[in-house]
């Protein structure tokens, strides 16, 4: 027996895709634009990781004013969090591409800030047409639905114990289950996916895959040696440290927030249907700025990237004026336009609200009307 459509009011979708989404229709008219271009991507890259290094050395070495090391951080803080986003391109790059850029992002991203890029490979699942908005998805919880204010404090909260999880997993955790068989099964099937479900467990790597995994752990164990080497002989200050640790949790923190914007979260945890998903996911094509400091490397297109994932991040705003021009004003695709960053998580934190605390306020107006 087929599973219930989950609830998605008021976005339901229709009861079937049958012609409420042209996907093949659709397809030929982005076919041209799933190549990535190298050109786009290392300059971006390198200009957004000058802005955290730069950014953040100012503020540790300059002894200017308040207003100025204000800046310098705010540079370091979104530098930092748009070189770290090329991590969703990587988990959507085919087995192969860009090796160079790869490498040379986790050397510079991956590896500094304890987060490699295997560990962002369970966001294949994400898309998985099955697996969105159920269980199976680590990446999804139901935020939107009645009752799940506290879980989103606690999500965005989560951003301040990120790094010294990421310590403990790559300096402890890591090592440990290298010599021992069970404890590395444990590790990559439950601290190994960098995810919004800690319920969420991973399919254990194959032989490859675990080579490569391995290879990552150790560059990060090194250098958490080097950092602890550095701390005990005072050629690194706790102060430097303590910096790296604040721009790191306001970077996620940023992100947090992107995060909760980038979906409704009202699944119910019932495979949705393809436009279910799309009606599940948000677009923000208007007001570039500031919408490219909170939602960097073409996360504002976040419905477009469900539709076509494999469509890199320079060519979704062409994708998403074509996609648009396929389908009449009326179609689900045209409801998946977001205001901004704060309409969305006011909308969010609205309809996340207890149910009990809108039946008494339902009640209210309805006595209220009644006295009047």
């Amino acid at each position: 027996m087929a599973a219930p459509s989950p609830t998605l009011s008021p976005l339901a979708a229709p009861s079937t895709d049958v012609d409420a989404l042209p996907i093949k229709q659709l397809r030929r008219a982005v076919e041209d634009l799933f190549e990535p271009r190298p050109l786009w991507y290392w300059p971006d890259f390198i200009a957004s990781a000058a802005c955290f290094y730069g950014g953040l050395a100012m503020v540790a070495t300059t002894t200017v004013g308040t207003p100025f090391k204000l800046a310098a951080a705010i540079v370091s803080v979104l530098g930092l969090y748009r070189a770290v986003i090329f991590i969703h391109e990587l988990a959507h790059f085919p087995p192969g591409r860009m090796r160079a850029f790869r490498f040379t992002w986790n050397l510079v991203c991956g590896v500094p800030l304890l987060a490699p890029d295997f560990i962002y490979g369970s966001h294949v699942d994400h898309h998985r047409r099955q697996v969105y908005g159920t269980a199976g998805d680590g990446e999804y919880l139901p935020w939107g639905l009645p009752g799940h204010r506290v879980a989103i404090l606690a999500f965005l909260l989560s951003s301040l114990v990120a790094m010294p999880a990421a310590v403990v997993r790559f300096g402890l955790l890591g090592p440990l289950s290298w010599f021992n068989q069970t404890l590395r099964e444990w590790v990559a099937v439950n601290a190994s996916s960098l995810v919004v479900d800690m319920r969420y467990r991973r399919t254990p790597p194959s032989p490859a895959e675990a080579r490569r995994w391995r290879r990552q752990e150790a560059a990060v164990f090194v250098y958490l040696c080097a950092i602890a080497a550095g701390l005990l002989t005072s050629v690194i200050s706790v102060g430097l440290l303590a910096l790296l640790y604040l721009t790191l949790s306001a970077a996620l923190f940023l992100n947090g927030l992107r995060t909760l914007a980038a979906h409704r979260y009202r699944a119910s945890g019932a495979p949705l249907t393809a436009t279910q998903q799309l009606l599940d996911s948000i677009n923000y094509p208007h007001h570039p700025f500031p919408a490219e400091l909170w939602a960097p490397v073409g996360l504002r297109y976040h419905a477009v990237h469900h539709l076509f994932p494999g469509i890199p991040y320079h060519n979704l705003p062409v994708a998403h004026a074509r996609i648009g021009r396929q389908l009449p004003p009326g179609s689900p695709y045209h409801q998946t336009q977001g205001q901004g960053l704060l309409s969305s998580l006011r909308d969010l934190w609205r309809a996340a609200r207890v149910e009990r605390e809108v039946a008494g306020r339902g009640a209210a107006l309805r006595s209220g009307d009644a006295g009047g």
